[in-house]
């Protein structure tokens, strides 16, 4: 049978949606994790002033470093940056803060909250989603750090690499949208799904020339080369949202989750955040499905 990670890494292809986020997302139980925590903008016009983070049990802060103009204090179970005296930050502003904890607790789901504070004003990123849901639509969720044992915190380590995401967008009525990007596995591993919240249902295509008709199908299980990008393209290999429940306007991202299989047969996720444009990057003609036969 195979193994699921039943917590999917969370790739953002467009503009983050929270202002405070921690990267890597994921921890594995027992071992030190190294990494920081980001914070993507102010307060709407404000500048950030200072973030505290705040850490359930079973994580425990072992060592923060302070950025130049920033201050940091440190407890077990909380870490505050705050703006040095002297320096004016700006909105626009945006950093990653090292972090080094000690995880401890089981493989599970832990959130992490935060306060995020803009002068007088303070943004509280505590929202947690019902178990097996996602942070979609939550204003101020808290943040999430996956806790993994050790077999699936090294598998979600070798997981493949998802670049240049992007979905065409579709006119009113449209049933059908695609989406592209590029992938790169770091071993022998097979694309074998796809799915999205604004679909019916979303498959992994491929279209070919069969005499003088272009005909697209289902590519069932993909075996990407190890170490060579794998292209999701326009006229070629790439995700069917089918049924959609809304059209994919120009300007807004899609919520769009990738199945990978390694050759242990162990199963990860990908959720991608894909920004929606009427042509692919580089302006190159973005094609359609249209006239295109199963």
């Amino acid at each position: 049978m195979n193994k699921t990670l039943l917590l999917s890494s969370l790739a953002f292809c467009g503009a983050a949606s929270a202002h405070v986020g921690i990267d890597p997302p994921v921890a594995e139980t027992g071992a030190p994790w190294n990494g920081v925590v980001r914070i993507g903008h102010g307060c709407d016009a404000a500048a950030t002033t200072a973030v505290e983070l705040k850490l359930p049990a079973g994580v425990t802060a072992v060592r923060a470093q302070a950025k130049a103009g920033w201050q940091v204090a440190l407890t077990p179970q909380q870490v505050t940056w705050t703006v040095a005296p002297g320096t004016t930050p700006d909105a626009k502003d945006k950093g990653d803060f090292p972090l080094e904890l000690r995880v401890a607790s089981a493989p599970a789901a832990t959130w992490l909250t935060a306060v995020q504070r803009c002068g007088a004003t303070a943004v509280e990123w505590s929202q947690v989603p019902a178990p097996g849901a996602s942070t979609e639509g939550m204003k101020t969720p808290a943040v999430l750090l996956q806790v993994m044992a050790a077999p699936e915190a090294a598998a979600w380590r070798m997981r493949p690499v998802v670049e240049n995401a992007w979905a065409r967008a579709t006119l009113p009525g449209q049933p059908t949208g695609g989406a592209y990007m590029r992938i790169t596995a770091k071993e022998p591993t097979q694309l074998v799904g796809a799915s999205s919240p604004v679909a019916g249902k979303a498959e992994v295509h491929e279209m070919k020339l069969e005499g003088d008709v272009m005909r697209m199908r289902a590519a069932g299980a993909i075996e990407l080369p190890v170490g060579k990008p794998f292209e999701l393209k326009p006229g070629g290999h790439h995700v069917m949202l089918q049924e959609l429940k809304q059209p994919l306007a120009a300007g807004s991202t899609v919520p769009v989750t990738l199945v990978f299989r390694n050759a242990r047969g162990v199963e990860s996720r990908t959720e991608l955040r894909v920004p929606v444009t009427a042509q692919p990057p580089g302006g190159a003609p973005a094609g359609g499905h249209g006239e295109h036969k199963h």
